[in-house]
């Protein structure tokens, strides 16, 4: 139920504490020198308040920033969120996992990612960014906005089946298992 053509230039930073650690920074830098593309930040921002003193015009007073602080992801505000944004600006320098980028890859987020979140995927998914300056940041965010929509739609289509075929519930129990069996009978 996407809309793609009114969504492209809409993205969102989705994470926990550690804010510079996972690249909020970065993010809001590069947003705030673009007026035409929209944020929405997602985390636990006010806890850490000197990161709010040190970016409270990006955070605050700039008009294509909106900070939403943490939100649940199973409440129908994260859902909106979602739906209004096409893709995850995330330029962590070190996860063990990328918690935050998989639950956005279920709603169809086209993730734009560092490699360090620990999160495959292909080059028809989204992008990986090798060194995470701001202009790197800027420029993925432009060739996504730039893509025709079918182009979106199917990228959004193949994030979601690549998030449903490997990051659920029963996939890490099969792993789990595997990996207890494995360890318990020796290698």
């Amino acid at each position: 139920s996407k809309d793609f053509e009114t969504c492209r230039r809409s993205f969102m930073w989705f994470g926990s504490g550690g804010l510079v650690h996972k690249g909020l920074d970065l993010v809001l830098e590069a947003f705030a020198q673009m007026p035409d593309f929209q944020l929405t930040v997602c985390g636990p921002v006010k806890e850490e308040e000197d990161f709010v003193r040190a970016y409270a015009q990006e955070l605050y007073h700039t008009r294509n920033i909106r900070t939403v602080g943490w939100v649940d992801v199973s409440s129908s505000a994260f859902t909106d969120i979602t739906r209004n944004c096409i893709g995850i600006i995330y330029p962590s320098c070190s996860e063990g996992g990328g918690g935050g980028v998989i639950t956005c890859l279920h709603t169809g987020l086209i993730p734009v990612v560092s490699y360090e979140t620990s999160v495959d995927m292909t080059d028809d998914m989204g992008i990986i960014l090798s060194d995470c300056s701001i202009e790197e940041i800027q420029r993925a965010v432009q060739k996504i906005a730039a893509m025709p929509m079918e182009e979106l739609r199917a990228r959004a289509r193949r994030v979601w089946e690549y998030a449903r075929a490997r990051h659920t519930r029963e996939t890490f129990a099969t792993a789990y298992r595997s990996a207890v069996e494995l360890i318990r009978n020796g290698f």
